[in-house]
Formats: structure tokens, C-alpha cells, sequence
């Protein structure tokens, strides 16, 4: 079987099952990514401006926008999955923010400090600040924003070396020169399967993750987090932190 991008139903993923599997319980090591990702889009340039966000591959999972809210001006949450796009929609929508996503929303007040006034439920500014649009990471568009996040994307839709490098790709490059990327990515992970529907996944090492990025992102400040020599929970042993700016094309 084929372990391109397009041979897998995403539109059936099964967005629940993966939230109770992966963020049912916070993870310490998700705690830590949470403060580092907080912290680095507090020193985004240009400083004390609210930026244009986009967060690309969203999937079932709020801390990335909760992340990004403190400075955001508008949040764009870009994710392809027929089933995440309706599940995202109604998190969004719900009365009040489960207990996993305000537990990530405690990370993010502590990781920023008193440097800004944040709301202590910050569902409703969430969901008013928030977009989510329907699309694939291989189509976005060029320098459309000022920061942008991807948390366990390109190497989880596809086992294929080139979708993987076309992926970060239009994930560093989606930003304005001079502009903020921030991620994670997954390292030394194998397939995984949600609710029994296999998925891939490209098993990919720090040193390849700072290879394809490093041509378009200057600054690029590369962090482990956790890893072990087995699985701790399917297809996760471990992630790579990383954040920079977009070179500029004239330099």
C-alpha cells in the first residue's frame, strides 16, 4: 500500500477518538510545548503588534489557537479533514471549554506572565477571533500572514519524503518575510491508528526536520521534548520544538 498523502480517508478520521487518545490526559511533555510555543509567539516581531495567524493541520486539538490567541488579530485554523473541520466548529460553539483546554489555557497565562491582560475563559474570544477553513497544508497560499503554527502535521499525513518536504515548505513560506513560524513535529514515530483506521507517519530526526526548513527560516531554534526509546502513546515517542523567522528573498 501506498503511504502517500492521498491514499488515506481523512475525511472519516475519527476526530473524538483522537482527542480522548492523545489529550484525554495532558501529557507533561505537552505542557512543556505549551510554555515554549506561548513564549516564542510573546517574542514575535514586530513587538506588541497583534499579529495575523494561521495555525495549518489544527486537527482535534485547541492549544495551538490557545497559544496564539494573546496575540492574534484574526486566527485562521486551516486543517483538511472533513470530520475535523466539524469537530473544531464544535468546540468552538460549546458552552464552555472542556477541562483539557483550560488546563492548556493555565499553561499560557503562566508562560506570558502579566505582560498582557488575559481573560480567564477565553472561549468566547476564541471562537470570535477564529476561522476555520477547509483546505491542505500543499495548497497554502504565499506569504499570507504574519506568524504560523503547525503542531504534528507534515510528517502525520504522509510516509512519503517529498509530501513531507513540499509540506514544510508551504508551511515556512506561507509567512511574510520577516514573519514567525512556530511548531512541532513529531520524531522517531511510527504509523499510528485512530479508532482502528490506520494512518501514517514519516519517521523523521531533529537533524532532518532543521535540514528542509533551514534554506527558508533564519533564527531557527530547534528543542527535543521527551524522547524515549519506545512509544508512549501510539505513534508518539517524542517531538522536536522549533521556531524562526522567514528569511527575506532579497538578503
Amino acid at each position: 500500500m501506498t503511504r502517500a498523502n492521498g491514499a488515506y480517508s481523512w475525511d472519516q478520521f475519527d476526530s473524538e477518538s483522537y482527542f480522548q487518545h492523545y489529550y484525554g490526559e495532558p501529557h507533561v511533555d505537552d505542557e512543556v510545548l505549551v510554555g515554549l510555543v506561548s513564549r516564542a509567539i510573546a517574542r514575535a516581531e514586530p513587538a506588541g503588534r497583534a499579529l495575523e495567524t494561521i495555525d495549518i493541520g489544527t486537527g482535534p486539538n485547541l492549544f495551538p489557537l490557545l497559544c496564539a490567541l494573546p496575540r492574534a488579530s484574526r486566527l485562521t485554523a486551516w486543517e483538511f479533514s472533513a470530520s475535523n473541520v466539524a469537530w473544531l466548529e464544535a468546540e468552538l460553539r460549546a458552552p464552555q471549554l472542556r477541562p483539557q483546554w483550560s488546563h492548556f489555557w493555565r499553561v499560557v497565562e503562566a508562560s506570558v506572565g502579566g505582560d498582557v491582560a488575559l481573560p480567564a475563559d477565553p472561549l468566547g474570544e476564541l471562537e470570535a477571533c477564529t476561522t476555520i477553513r477547509q483546505g491542505s497544508v500543499y495548497d497554502l497560499p504565499e506569504a499570507g500572514w504574519d506568524l504560523a503554527t503547525m503542531f504534528f502535521c507534515a510528517e502525520s499525513i504522509t510516509g512519503d519524503e517529498a509530501e513531507f518536504d513540499r509540506a514544510c515548505a508551504r508551511f515556512a513560506g506561507c509567512v511574510r518575510p520577516g514573519g514567525t513560524v512556530v511548531g512541532a513535529f513529531l520524531v522517531g514515530s511510527s504509523d499510528y491508528e485512530v479508532a482502528g483506521r490506520p494512518f501514517p507517519i514519516l519517521n523523521v530526526s531533529p537533524e532532518r526536520v532543521r535540514a528542509v526548513l533551514e534554506p527558508t527560516i533564519r533564527d531557527l531554534h530547534c528543542e527535543t521534548i521527551g524522547l524515549v526509546d519506545r512509544e508512549i502513546r501510539s505513534g508518539y515517542s517524542g517531538m522536536l520544538f522549533v521556531s524562526g523567522t522567514r528569511r527575506d528573498e532579497r538578503a
